[in-house]
Parts: C-alpha cells; sequence; structure tokens
C-alpha cells in the first residue's frame, strides 16, 4: 500500500515470529525513548499458560495446529540508521525473544534490542527463570513459526507514530502516560535533540521506577498524573468537577501544550518561585540553565521554578515539569528527610493518615503537594494537621467512603481547598480556611462519632489511631487539640 508520497511507504503483512527476525531488512531495535521491559510474573505466567495450551493442540492434532496470533507489531524503517524500530510491539517481541534464547539457546537473528535501567535486567532474568522449568521444546518444535503477528512497516516516523496514536486511542489505549512520552519526546528540537531525547528518556524510566510503600511495584507515571498533576490542575471551582480519565489526560497533557520555542528554551512564567528567570535551557549532560534578564545560572531539575497550574510546553518542558512535581512527591514522602516539617509530617501520615480511606488519603496527598508547592515546608505540619482534622469528619461521618468524596467535599464547601492553595499568598490563608470548618467540629463532637468503638472497624481504627497519637480518651473539642503549643512541642 502506498500512499502519494514515496518515502511514506506501509507495508502490512502476517509473518511468523521467526520471520520477522529472519527476513529483516534492517536488525531490530528499540528506541532511546522506548521504556523498559515491565512484563512481571502475571503477565509471563499468563504466556505460559496459553503456549502451554496451544502445544496441547498441537500435540493432540500430531503438530498440526492454526497460527497462534498475538497482534500487531510496528515498525520504523530507518534508512538512516539502518534499523527497524520497534514502535509498538516491544514487550511481546522481547518476552518472545527471552522464550527463544532460553529454548534454542540463541536470541533471533537480526534482534538488537537493548535495555539500560535495572528493572528491565531484573524482569528479563525472572523470566527466563519461569521458562527454564517449562518443558515446551518437545510439545511444539514448531513454535516460533506457529506464533504470526501482523507486521506494519512504515518508513516515516511521524507516520509510524500516528498510527500507532491512532491504533491505541481507539482499540484498548495503553496508559496515557506511554502516548504522552511519546509524543513530547518526538516535540524535542534542536542541535543537541539526540542527546536530549536519550537523556530525558532515561530520567522518565527513573520516574516510572519511583518507589514508596505506597506504590510498591508499580509504574508512578500513572499515578503521578492521575491522582497528582491532571488533579491539581483540572479541580478547580466548585461546579464541574470531574475525575480523571484516559481521553482527559491526554486533552490536559498534549492537546493544551505549547509547541516548543525555535530555540528550545523553554519559557518561564511569574511565580512566588520565578521571580527572575525568563526561561531555561535543558543541557545535554543534565543540567538545567536558568536564563534571567541579566545572566544565566544553574538549577537542578527538582528547583525549577515552575507552578502546578502553568501551561506546559511541549518536549524538554513536559519533562522538566514531570521531574520536578516527582521530585516533590519524593521529598514529601521521604523518610529519611533531615527538615523537621517533612518529618514530623511523615510520623503523622504514618501513625494516623494511614488508616484513612484511600480516597481521602489521595485528596490529603494531592492538597499536601499542592502546599509545598507554593509555600515550600513552612507550616506543612501544622497544615497537615487541620487537613486531617477536616478530612478525619467526613470519615467520621460515612460509614462507607466512595470514590466520589474527595469531590463532594471540594464542591461543597465554601470554597474549593485546591483553588485556596493555589490562589494564596501566604500560608495563613490556608491555615485560616482550614480552621474555619465548622462543621467538621460538629461532627466530632456528635454523639455517632463519639459511639464509635475504638479499634473496631475502619472508623474505629482510625480514632484509635488518632487518640494514641494526641494521647486523649475521646474527641471531645477535637478542633482544640491542634494548637500552636502541641504544635511547637513536636518539635522539641
Amino acid at each position: 500500500m502506498k500512499s502519494k508520497n514515496v518515502s511514506q511507504i506501509v507495508s502490512v503483512s502476517v509473518m511468523s515470529f521467526d520471520r520477522i527476525f529472519t527476513e529483516a531488512k534492517y536488525p531490530l531495535a528499540i528506541d532511546t525513548y522506548q521504556r523498559g521491559f515491565v512484563w512481571g510474573d502475571e503477565k509471563i505466567d499468563q504466556l505460559i499458560d496459553d503456549l502451554q495450551d496451544y502445544s496441547n493442540v498441537c500435540r493432540n492434532n500430531n503438530g498440526q495446529a492454526l497460527n497462534y496470533y498475538m497482534g500487531t507489531v510496528l515498525l520504523h524503517e530507518s534508512q538512516d540508521q539502518k534499523r527497524l524500530y520497534v514502535i509498538d510491539g516491544q514487550q511481546r517481541l522481547t518476552v518472545l525473544s527471552i522464550l527463544h534464547q532460553v529454548l534454542m539457546k540463541s536470541i533471533p537473528v537480526n534482534n538488537t534490542f537493548r535495555y539500560r535501567c535495572m528493572e528491565s535486567a531484573g524482569n528479563i532474568k525472572r523470566a527466563q527463570d519461569k521458562f527454564q522449568v517449562w518443558d515446551l521444546k518437545n510439545s511444539c518444535i514448531d513454535l516460533f513459526k506457529k506464533i504470526c503477528f501482523t507486521v506494519i512497516t512504515v518508513k516515516s516516523e511521524d507516520l509510524a507514530f500516528t498510527f500507532f496514536d491512532t491504533q491505541n486511542n481507539r482499540g484498548i489505549p495503553p496508559n496515557a502516560t506511554d502516548l504522552l512520552k511519546s509524543f513530547h519526546l518526538r516535540a524535542i528540537q534542536g542541535q543537541e535533540s539526540e542527546d536530549l531525547q536519550t537523556y530525558c528518556a532515561k530520567r522518565w524510566e527513573g520516574m516510572q521506577g519511583f518507589r514508596h510503600s505506597l506504590w510498591e511495584g508499580v509504574d508512578f507515571a500513572p499515578i503521578l498524573f492521575r491522582q497528582f498533576l491532571w488533579r491539581a490542575r483540572c479541580w478547580t471551582g466548585q461546579r464541574n468537577l470531574e475525575r480523571e480519565s484516559h481521553d482527559r489526560i491526554l486533552w490536559e497533557f498534549q492537546k493544551q501544550t505549547v509547541p516548543p520555542e525555535s530555540d528550545g528554551d523553554v519559557p518561564l512564567y511569574p511565580s512566588l518561585n520565578n521571580r527572575f528567570a525568563a526561561s531555561l535551557t535543558l543541557l545535554p549532560q543534565g543540567k538545567c540553565q536558568l536564563n534571567p534578564q541579566r545572566q544565566p545560572g544553574i538549577a537542578p531539575p527538582e528547583q525549577l521554578p515552575f507552578i502546578l497550574r502553568q501551561p506546559i510546553n511541549q518536549g524538554i518542558g513536559f519533562f522538566l515539569y514531570t521531574w520536578k512535581y516527582t521530585s516533590m512527591v519524593d521529598c514529601l514522602m521521604d523518610r529519611n528527610n533531615s527538615d523537621p516539617e517533612i518529618k514530623e509530617f511523615g510520623k503523622f501520615y504514618d501513625q494516623v493518615v494511614a488508616s484513612l480511606s484511600i480516597y481521602l488519603r489521595e485528596l490529603f496527598l494531592l492538597s499536601c503537594v499542592m502546599y509545598l508547592d507554593k509555600f515550600g515546608t513552612n507550616k506543612l505540619f501544622h497544615f497537615a494537621l487541620l487537613l486531617d482534622h477536616v478530612l478525619g469528619a467526613i470519615r467520621f461521618k460515612k460509614e462507607y467512603i466512595f470514590k466520589e468524596a474527595p469531590l463532594i467535599y471540594l464542591r461543597d464547601s465554601s470554597k474549593n481547598l485546591l483553588d485556596v492553595i493555589s490562589g494564596a499568598y501566604s500560608y495563613k490563608q490556608v491555615i485560616d480556611h482550614l480552621k474555619f470548618h465548622k462543621d467538621a467540629d460538629l461532627i466530632y463532637d456528635s454523639d455517632d462519632s463519639r459511639n464509635i468503638e475504638v479499634g473496631k472497624g475502619v472508623r474505629g481504627h482510625y480514632k484509635q489511631r488518632l487518640m494514641a497519637y494526641y494521647g486523649k480518651k475521646n474527641l471531645k473539642d477535637k478542633a482544640r487539640w491542634i494548637s500552636d503549643s502541641f504544635v511547637e512541642e513536636k518539635f522539641l
């Protein structure tokens, strides 16, 4: 199938796994922006079960069976690099290459896949170990000739990603963050674009592997965008608050972003975090050069003068924005941080807030990240105590907390808390806003809250932790517990 432009030839064929590699015009490769090999035990076990069932069919039919179809593979043929880059199908081709190495004692010819991160190496080793104990070789000798794909090969990289975006947005989509990563890597331009793409891809993989007990063993990118960035930017006002979705995340962080400047610099906007710099430049070695009116300076990504609700520039601007707020979440959850405010915050979170409903905890962490972004650690611990007081009242009032609870709170309050934080000029404005939640005070003093049995059920467990932390025996006058003297004592 040919388009009007000869350079944009698209070929489509059905090929076995063997033929994809043996008949390849160039070696198959993984480009620098692609994520690592992420298949874990569950996916490997599912593949083993599926192939075992297929091998049984082969054996029962004297080796004769229909081909085993494993979907579509999308390749970009780069004549400059003399490579076939895998745009879609990377995980499947990788895991089958691992199986090929185990069964046939060699990787497929023309396979030049390379992975840089330790997580990929660990996943590859675990897959090898699982395949080692699986006796398939004699069950279906021609397995790699039976496994088939629809292979689409495109010579234009832009056209390849048009296929990728269209296919994944209209079918069963991957994480929106995978599409965002590809889109913004393609937007990186300039003389050092290849080096900067490689650097951004590596930093993105590091962000995906962010580890904390709350998110252990998962890709952190979707969490960052769903629970923090999208909500911080889009939960505004009080009338039309909505939950995040795949399409809404793509709209906010792809369609709404600003095309990059011709010189590659990322514009900056005036805020409490930025009073001097007009733009910044990402240098190939990973340092960020601030460009103020007079002379440039150097700043690490975690200290970049972004604000959560600012416009986001495509390419480098997007990645720097992402790293800034990954670092901010990391700072908030770092139990080894030497800052006294972060230390006390961490103790309070672990001893009390961790027993809240997951939906209330998400709002708690989102609000704290927004506060930290606006005011640093100044009075962060005091803010956390007051915020828990307000959200804890919701926990005591409702026997069951559903996912809409945070939206209902933001909608029904006198002001949207996230807007209050974003628009405040001093931390005192935010503290005062939380202090004047008189409805919360009434809930703690109600008979229903007082009669919740300590340690029994989710509400009783939260009540037990709360009273143990404050050293109290009941909820009477709960609002008075959060006094200046109590806060000061925690820092002694």
